[in-house]
């Protein structure tokens, strides 16, 4: 590769990283509220149905959790059956109090649901 296919190999891979930030940024801020075009509701629409099925994925990832030990341990133990750590580690608290957008109950003292990025108003648990 010559040296000018490697420098535009670079900047176009910067370009690429920048892109990529900026609209993470954007989508930031419209999720905040603080942005709004039709374009941008298309684009957010699309990344919540990523996000629900992610979200989906994670869930099913979470009927095998391991301890730090690597044994794989079930949802409701409380111990590790091969090397007795306590697994309250593994537990997430969840409020009463669903996401006003995708329905999903929020983790406790979360401002943003962890699955569609809502802010939400801080509720005392």
């Amino acid at each position: 590769m010559t040296d000018q296919a490697t420098e535009k190999a670079r900047l176009q891979a910067d370009k690429s990283t920048l892109l990529a930030e900026l609209g993470a940024s954007i989508y930031h801020q419209y999720r905040l509220g603080q942005l709004y075009s039709e374009e941008l509701e298309d684009y957010a629409k699309r990344l919540q149905k990523i996000d629900d099925l992610l979200h989906r994925l994670r869930e099913q990832d979470e009927l095998h959790k391991t301890c730090t030990c690597g044994a794989v341990v079930g949802e409701s133990d409380t111990y590790c059956h091969a090397c007795g750590q306590t697994l309250s580690f593994l537990k997430q608290d969840h409020q009463d109090d669903a996401c006003i957008n995708c329905g999903t109950y929020l983790l406790v003292g979360a401002t943003f649901c962890h699955v569609c990025g809502m802010r939400h108003e801080e509720v005392s648990s």
